[in-house]
């Protein structure tokens, strides 16, 4: 059987070991995890909230919130879901059906008790990288003219 890898792991390949902020290439010691939307800010532990940061980076960010943050978790959580990282156990959605939806997630909605990413037609509602519950919304008309 092949073990797991870590989560570091994980971030250190995906990230192509460099630091997310100077992009230095970083050895797999020299890296650390960031919380890119701080804990303290309400940031999750979730693989989509993880970027590979240099110690000298990591220290200057202390506990800012990039402007971007949302726009990243939304990047990350899709590669997530495309490396196969981020599942569910949702019965009634197959593989290819969760990447499919994933791909077209255009926000987040809320980060809380879960962290909801939605697009036009659905909402998703993450927690510890797992989909845990989707929610189909329908068609939605532009009513606007």
């Amino acid at each position: 059987m092949k073990p797991k890898k870590s989560v570091k792991s994980y971030i250190y390949e995906r990230d192509g070991h460099r630091c997310h902020f100077c992009a230095k290439r970083l050895e797999f010691h020299q890296a650390s995890l960031d919380h890119y939307l701080p804990k303290s800010k309400g940031g999750t532990s979730d693989i989509f909230n993880l970027i590979l940061s240099c110690k000298k980076c990591n220290k200057l960010k202390k506990s800012s919130i990039p402007a971007d943050f949302e726009e990243v978790m939304i990047q990350l959580f899709k590669i997530g879901v495309r490396d196969g990282v981020i599942r569910t156990s949702l019965p009634q959605f197959s593989t290819d059906e969760i990447k499919n939806i994933a791909e077209n997630i255009d926000r987040v909605e809320a980060i809380n008790k879960y962290v909801v990413f939605q697009s036009k037609t659905h909402r998703l509602y993450i927690k510890n990288n797992r989909i845990i519950k989707i929610i189909h919304l329908g068609t939605q008309v532009d009513i606007s003219q």
